[in-house]
Order: structure tokens, then sequence, then C-alpha cells
């Protein structure tokens, strides 16, 4: 009977369809501003790499609405989360993510998890380097160890929040040497540079151009790049990575891209994921790589493969937070 009654209405109902009442028509995407939600504080590296993207979004050839930056970044990044899980699944509220997010989502306190959303680009990657203000006796990263060695937690370094890449990376260095060295979370790398040049931090953690107005100013000492070869850069060529001192491991890059709620229309994604490939190819962006030493370039935007590149990185990371202790199994 209830077959019968479903082909009856069938008539019915492509009658409403010819006459147009089906409803109103579904707003096309974009219909009015958008949020990108950047996963840091003002300041920082990335807050400036969200304004630049925000930037370029707002222009009428890419997506042409206002783009409204918001700075959450709260809880290891658990806050931007909530927020953005508490907003509809439409494309109208972007997410800035990073590699860190695979420590992140591993946390314990964390409401929402990876599979709560879908990560639809991924734009460049990151170096860092580790520094000291110019007044400290360390000469070489060798000194910082031998030091650190001597005096047990006496250093203290600072990178980003806990469960971050930054975090992840440093005990990791840390364990490869040998040494044990106080971690110090920060909401972004800005204020770990500020306290490095104001005496206030022994060691920190940042991007290679973070510390080069620094550099210059001749107030801080760059002593390790974090990467597998030295930078082409005539201020960091001279700079050794960990394996020319004997220190092998594996290096856990940092990357930049972008995550949507999980549920949003197809159409609407793959409009947002053109408009960031553009922002990627424009002359601005290309512009903004050439003043960066230490980004390099890595657009993505298969869904597929990102998506199993980043639940490999999940589940290698739980492995590798365990071995650090920073989670407990």
């Amino acid at each position: 009977m209830k077959t019968a009654l479903r082909y009856a209405l069938m008539p019915a109902v492509f009658a409403g369809m010819a006459l147009g009442l089906t409803g109103p028509a579904q707003a096309e995407f974009p219909d009015g501003p958008i949020e990108l939600v950047c996963t840091t504080s003002p300041g920082s590296g990335a807050a400036q790499w969200c304004q630049l993207v925000a930037e370029h979004l707002k222009q009428p050839d890419f997506l042409g609405v206002p783009i409204n930056v918001t700075f959450k970044s709260g809880g290891s990044n658990n806050e931007p989360s909530v927020y953005v899980q508490s907003k509809p699944a439409d494309c109208q509220t972007l997410m800035h993510m990073s590699g860190s997010f695979t420590g992140y989502f591993n946390l314990p306190h964390f409401t929402y998890g990876y599979k709560d959303f879908t990560l639809i680009a991924r734009m460049e990657q990151h170096i860092y380097a580790v520094a000291v203000h110019a007044d400290t006796p360390f000469m070489t990263y060798e000194d910082l160890i031998a030091y650190a060695k001597a005096n047990p937690d006496k250093l203290s370094m600072g990178s980003n929040k806990i469960g971050s890449i930054h975090h992840r990376h440093q005990e990791l260095l840390h364990k490869t040497a040998g040494i044990d060295i106080l971690f110090v979370p920060y909401k972004g790398t800005g204020a770990v540079v500020k306290d490095v040049v104001g005496k206030h931090l022994d060691v920190g953690f940042a991007q290679p151009g973070k510390w080069m107005p620094h550099m210059k100013a001749g107030t801080v000492r760059v002593l390790l790049l974090l990467n597998e070869e030295r930078l082409d850069h005539p201020m960091f060529k001279d700079v050794r990575v960990p394996s020319e001192l004997g220190l092998d491991y594996d290096i856990p890059h940092q990357f930049q891209g972008f995550m949507l709620k999980k549920g949003a229309p197809p159409e609407c994604i793959a409009k947002t994921q053109a408009a960031l490939e553009k922002v990627f190819s424009s002359d601005m962006y290309k512009d903004y790589l050439a003043k960066q030493p230490h980004v390099n370039p890595a657009f993505e935007g298969d869904l597929d493969d990102l998506d199993a590149e980043f639940s490999q990185g999940l589940e290698d990371t739980r492995v590798l937070m365990i071995k650090l202790e920073i989670l407990k199994e």
C-alpha cells in the first residue's frame, strides 16, 4: 500500500516542480561573509599567514566576499575546533589548521576528533630553527648539549602548545641528544622569539624568518636548523642541521592548510579549494614565499590523498607521543 501511494503521488510532485512549487532555491556559495578561524594568537607567523590568505580570498576573482579573521587557540586548539563545530556545515566557516593537529586530536581533553572535520587543502610546509640570545655562552649546539647534560632541567626551551608538532619535535630532539630541557608552551612562535630577545627564555624554537631581524640586530644566535639539509640562504648557509651533529631522527615537518566541518556540500568545498589554489598561485603569494626562507610550497587538494596522509599521521603521532611520554597508553 505504501509503494502504491508513493507512485500515485509522483505526478503531483512533478507538477509542483513544473509550477515552481518546490520551495525557495538554495543560495549559491558564498552568500555572505566567511569567517576564517585562525588557530593561533595574533602576531604569530601563522596569524600573518591567515591574514594574507584572507586578503586574497576577499578579492572579486577569488571568493569575492568579506573574509573575517577570528583568532582562537585555547586548550591546545580544542577551543577553535569546538567553535567551528557549533557552526553550520556550509563552508561559511573555514578553519586554519596545521600538522600540529595530528597531535592535538590525540589529546584526551579534545571534544571533537578528526572524523568531525574534512581536510580540504594543505598549502605549505615549514622549517624551524633553535636559537638563543647572543649574550649566552652557547656558541654552538654542542655547547648547549654539554651544559644541559651537566645541568639537567636547568634550561628552558619554548615552542608552541602542548601536543603541537613543535612540542613533539623539541622532545624528540632532546631525547635523541640525551638531554633534559624544560618545555615551556606558548600560543605562537612570535612570543617565543620575543622572550628569547628579552632574555626571559633560555632557548627558543621558531621559524628562521622570525629569527632573521634579530640575527641582523645581533641579539640572537641560531644554533641549529631543524631540517634534513641546510638552507640556501645567506643568513643560514652556515647553520648546521641535526644529522651533521650525529643527531639522526625522522624530522617532523609542520604544514599549514584548512579544514571544514564535516558534511559541507561538495560544491562549496570545490569552490573553496579552487580559491585557495588560486591564492597559492598568485603573484602576491609567490612574493611572500620569496621572503620566507623557512616556507616550502606544498599545495595538495585531493581529498582522498589528504585524508589518507593525515589519518596515518594521526596514528603515527599517537605512537610517538606515548614514546615521548606526552601521552599515556
